[in-house]
């Protein structure tokens, strides 16, 4: 099911997990993503139907109403085969139908003052704007950093299935650049795009290199806010005493990393020059790095839970 489907509920999450009275889990475990399936995340109340294929899976962090165990290709199969001759539809005209929309309405509304704001250096939402607008629907997208990833995720839509790769279950950072690779390795017929905050590229760019020596033609968008969530607007006197220990030299040059390697690099200062680098990458045929500047004041829409509750 695409992220934009009128039945996703991606755009109001914790409103639909509060309230759910059923979740159906197939193949997703209820880690810390999933705020381990408890309250007040979840509905104190809620049956969950859980499919796995691994026995152990089953019943972690909270109860199993009823388990399924085994290959979800084959477990789907068979519940569509049984479903076949009981045929019924949710009505679209419902109160929780209604609810969902509501929210999505709502957190839309709040984040789009700052989708149209062209002030420079860019605000998150205002840069992944043009970034979704640019990308292929049949890209692979990877994703990597706090903020970038976190807002990316909301921002940047999948059309299709396995073709997002992000930190996942353990929030490992540095896998973006070698992920980078591996999908366009794997894929040489479709669009690789990568989105990461310039902490993020850090622990793996030199990966540019390989993406350059084998001419593997990725376009890499980095989010620089100067740091692990922003850093110093200037570079601090004495920095060995004075920086923050989060903190990067804000403004880097990426993008010179990527040219010293043979590839394309544009510098972007204003969000309003965004989308002609954007269209510049796609038109060369090598790898390419688009490097964004980001205020240090943005950040994601104020959240309702932090995310360890």
């Amino acid at each position: 099911m695409p992220d934009n489907h009128p039945l996703s509920v991606g755009a109001a999450r914790s409103h639909a997990l509060q309230n759910a009275d059923v979740v159906v889990l197939m193949g997703a475990r209820l880690n810390w993503i999933m705020h381990f399936g408890l309250p007040p995340r979840f509905n104190k109340n809620v049956r969950i139907i859980q499919l796995d294929i691994a026995p152990e899976a089953i019943g972690q962090n909270a109860p199993t109403e009823v388990a399924l165990v085994g290959d979800g290709k084959a477990i789907v199969g068979q519940l569509n085969q049984a479903l076949g001759k009981r045929e019924w539809v949710y009505p679209k005209d419902t109160p929780w139908h209604a609810s969902i929309a509501e929210k999505a309405a709502a957190n839309a509304a709040q984040i789009a003052p700052q989708l149209v704001d062209d002030a420079a250096p860019a605000n998150y939402y205002r840069a992944l704007r043009d970034v979704a607008a640019w990308t292929p629907d049949d890209a692979i997208i990877i994703g990597e950093g706090a903020s970038t990833m976190d807002i990316g995720r909301t921002q940047l839509f999948n059309s299709k299935p396995r073709h997002r790769l992000d930190a996942g279950s353990y929030g490992t950072m540095g896998i973006g650049m070698g992920f980078v690779i591996a999908a366009a390795v794997v894929h040489p017929d479709k669009p690789i795009i990568s989105v990461s905050g310039d902490s993020a590229i850090g622990f793996s760019g030199m990966e540019i290199e390989t993406a350059c020596r084998y001419q593997l033609p990725v376009k890499i968008v980095v989010f620089n806010n100067g740091g692990i969530g922003p850093g110093h607007a200037k570079h601090p006197d004495n920095p060995l005493q004075n920086m923050r220990p989060n903190a990067l030299i804000y403004g880097a040059r990426y993008d010179k990393m990527m040219e010293a390697f043979g590839g394309k690099g544009w510098f972007v200062e204003n969000p309003k020059d965004l989308k002609s680098a954007l269209e510049q990458a796609t038109a060369f045929k090598g790898p390419a790095l688009v490097n964004v500047m980001i205020s240090q004041e943005s950040a994601r829409k104020p959240q309702q839970f932090r995310w360890h509750s």
